[in-house]
């Protein structure tokens, strides 16, 4: 699988080491919410001040904020150096938790849990759109929430019709599939992809070619392209650490015997995404890029 670094990184040599210009949005993010900020307000401050993000691009929502300050990598892991204090990504994180039980939003909003829990992770394998979390319309004639292809739209084929997954039939998803990799750790195998360029790199790549065969350019001017070069690469970078996440997953599921019921912590750790198929199947990717395939019953 392929994952794109964190904002505040940056590679050198092949290794990841710390972006000193982006540690500063980083740390600034942190200690704002930390001095009572909102995440929301956050987001709009680093587009008024037209500060890109991880990708390059000036986007930020108090969802990608929220991600930021919720991602553990900034405390330092095998791959990623620490960028931040344990103190205050603690304290972050207990203001998170206190924002949320101040909202008080499980008392009037139904199924909550399970749209923290699934949101953003299960996907329509026919589309490729992220599913939503629908609450039905009568919950006193049996209904219950269904995730259902935000592409889909009743009554008109154009758009995806995709099959529904509730919020259990996903939790045995995740279940299948992990007692899948827990019987079988074959299935931890990922096939190596080629690695990716960006259009712009490709320009910039023939331009330097092109240079070096006219044989007329300054030698400020080859550096210049050299840099421009490098710099496109390193803001497309994507880190591939597929093997790592395998033998992480090993080393979770170690001594873990079959699960009986929905485990949430295992989900957290190792499930990336869950993609709906039709016929009451789905895709499990996990965090090292690899696919399960399990069943579900209506």
């Amino acid at each position: 699988m392929q994952w794109h670094m964190p904002i505040g990184y940056k590679v050198v040599d092949g290794k990841i080491t710390i972006c000193e210009e982006q540690r500063k949005i980083v740390e600034q993010i942190f200690t704002d919410y930390d001095s009572g900020v909102a995440a929301g307000r956050i987001a709009q401050n680093l587009k008024g001040r037209n500060i890109c993000n991880a990708k390059g691009k000036v986007s930020w929502t108090h969802a990608s904020i929220g991600r930021i300050l919720e991602n553990p990598s900034y405390l330092g892991t095998d791959y990623y150096p620490q960028l931040i204090g344990e103190e205050l990504f603690e304290r972050v994180q207990c203001r998170r938790e206190k924002v949320r039980a101040e909202l008080g939003r499980a008392d009037h909003r139904p199924g909550r849990d399970e749209r923290i829990l699934f949101g953003g992770v299960i996907w329509c394998a026919e589309c490729g759109a992220v599913c939503s979390h629908i609450q039905p319309r009568n919950k006193d004639r049996g209904g219950v929430a269904r995730w259902r292809c935000k592409n889909y739209t009743a009554g008109r084929a154009k758009n995806c019709r995709n099959s529904f997954i509730t919020d259990g039939q996903a939790k045995q998803v995740c279940v299948e599939a992990i007692n899948a990799v827990i019987r079988n750790k074959g299935l931890l195998r990922v096939q190596r992809q080629e690695e990716k360029v960006s259009p712009q790199y490709r320009v910039l790549e023939r331009n330097l070619q092109r240079m070096k065969e006219e044989q007329e350019s300054t030698e400020t001017d080859l550096m210049k392209l050299l840099y421009e070069r490098a710099e496109e690469r390193y803001r497309t970078l994507e880190v591939r650490d597929g093997e790592f996440r395998a033998e992480e997953i090993k080393n979770i599921l170690a001594e873990k015997k079959k699960l009986e019921t929905f485990d949430e912590n295992l989900y957290r750790k190792i499930i990336a995404r869950i993609w709906v198929h039709g016929g009451n199947m789905a895709e499990v990717e996990l965090i090292n890029g690899s696919c399960v395939t399990a069943g579900y019953k209506d």
